[in-house]
């Protein structure tokens, strides 16, 4: 897996995947940005998202959970609001389905967050990771 960041002007950087995709990133005015594109730390989180919602939604289907609505509410702590390291992550895992199972529901988001997602599993080094889930 390979990542490569351009630098545009300002604060503004295009992060280009190895999958051929391309990420906008910028900074707020204030900090010399446009705010044209997520700031690195928003995709932080998003990824962490993006990385536990693919396992509970693919486990949910293993396990022939049919899934009717899924959202994901992820919330990042820090002691400071500028240049402070994020200290807690939050989860919360919000899912409607048809046949409800809360129980297997509730061991698919403990084994991504705890076994499971590449990303949670870097962070769950430094980072304390909460979560819950909402049935809707």
């Amino acid at each position: 897996m390979k990542t490569t960041i351009e630098w545009h002007k300002g604060v503004k950087f295009i992060a280009k995947t190895g999958s051929g995709n391309n990420i906008c990133m910028d900074g707020p005015v204030d900090s010399g940005g446009n705010n044209n594109g997520a700031r690195p730390t928003e995709l932080l989180i998003s990824g962490v998202g993006g990385c536990t919602s693919f396992d509970v939604i693919t486990m949910a289907n293993a396990k022939k959970i049919e899934i009717e609505k899924y959202f994901l509410e992820v919330e990042a702590y820090r002691p400071e609001a500028k240049l402070s390291k994020i200290t807690t992550l939050h989860l919360t895992y919000n899912i409607k389905t048809k046949n409800i199972n809360k129980e297997s529901l509730e061991n698919i988001i403990k084994l991504s967050v705890k076994k499971q997602c590449s990303c949670c599993l870097i962070l769950n080094e430094s980072v304390e990771i909460t979560y819950k889930l909402r049935m809707i």
